[in-house]
């Protein structure tokens, strides 16, 4: 999986942005990241502003997405 194939959510608590598999992305809540972390708001690409250009990327979604 590349970083083109998920998502951005974010964890509204902690404001951590996760990668979510983008086929689940347009269903309804709740969503998970791809590290298993609880997701509140699904908006945007994981390798946009939103995901890994965002100021608090989880770690584990990053390495999970490198190519």
């Amino acid at each position: 999986m590349t970083a083109n194939d998920h998502a951005a959510g974010r964890d509204q608590g902690t404001g951590t942005a996760h990668a979510v598999l983008r086929s689940t992305a347009d269903l309804p809540a709740p969503w998970a990241g791809i590290c298993g972390a609880s997701v509140d708001v699904v908006q945007g690409r994981w390798d946009g502003p939103r995901g890994l250009g965002s100021a608090k990327p989880c770690p584990d979604c990053r390495r999970l997405t490198e190519d």
